[in-house]
């Protein structure tokens, strides 16, 4: 004859167990919402940011077209540096600090929108009139004496270019009343957007907007 002994102690030693898996289970479910919610947060944070940035480059443009409707002659802001005129929305940095602390290394700058450019131009058969961009504004909003209390997480930077269809073959020269404008506005985290217009001019002081686009 078998007798079977109740035992009270594994009784509650799977108990225990229980409890501690349940434990585990809500310690993931409030892991997981966390990484998601802080996931979402960063996202909505990026998007934010992003936005800034866009308006930033349609503002840095429109910054931009106000200085060089009153400038008589385009080929004086297309001459190869130090001779240029540049704009007056200027900090005079060459090496300035983006809303998030970073250096932002204008000349390298240069330089890279350069290569980006030559990319989309050089396979076409433009010869000499490869636009050639130039620094023309570079500064943080803070110039625009706004109220001290309105904060601007943003740095604008501005090129200017030659259009390709005057046929010169001399991007130091604007023979045709018309140019190429480059905006890029740096936001909060190191996030950029640009937007690059076509302008014409019938006179000094009227300037048109013949086209632009968002660079992504």
């Amino acid at each position: 004859m078998v007798t079977f002994v109740e035992s009270h102690e594994s009784e509650s030693g799977a108990a225990v167990l229980l409890v501690l898996l349940f434990l585990s289970l809500v310690g993931a479910i409030a892991a997981a919402l966390v990484a998601l919610t802080t996931t979402e947060t960063l996202i909505s944070a990026r998007y934010r940011h992003l936005q800034q940035a866009l308006f930033g480059a349609e503002a840095a443009l429109e910054l931009a077209l106000r200085d060089l409707s009153v400038v008589a002659d385009w080929s004086r802001v297309l001459t190869a540096p130090p001779g240029n005129v540049s704009s007056t929305f200027n900090d005079g940095e060459v090496m300035p600090r983006g809303p998030d602390g970073r250096v932002l290394d204008l000349p390298r700058m240069t330089v890279e929108r350069q290569r980006d450019s030559d990319l989309r131009w050089v396979a076409g058969s433009l010869g000499g009139d490869i636009p050639q961009w130039r620094l023309f504004a570079h500064a943080t909003p803070r110039l625009l004496h706004a109220p001290p209390d309105v904060a601007f997480p943003l740095y604008f930077v501005v090129w200017v270019s030659d259009d390709e269809s005057d046929g010169d073959s001399d991007p130091a020269i604007d023979a045709n009343g018309r140019i190429l404008v480059y905006a890029l506005a740096v936001g909060a985290g190191g996030v950029r957007r640009a937007v690059e217009a076509r302008i014409s001019r019938a006179a000094v002081g009227d300037i048109r907007l013949e086209g632009w686009r968002q660079v992504r």
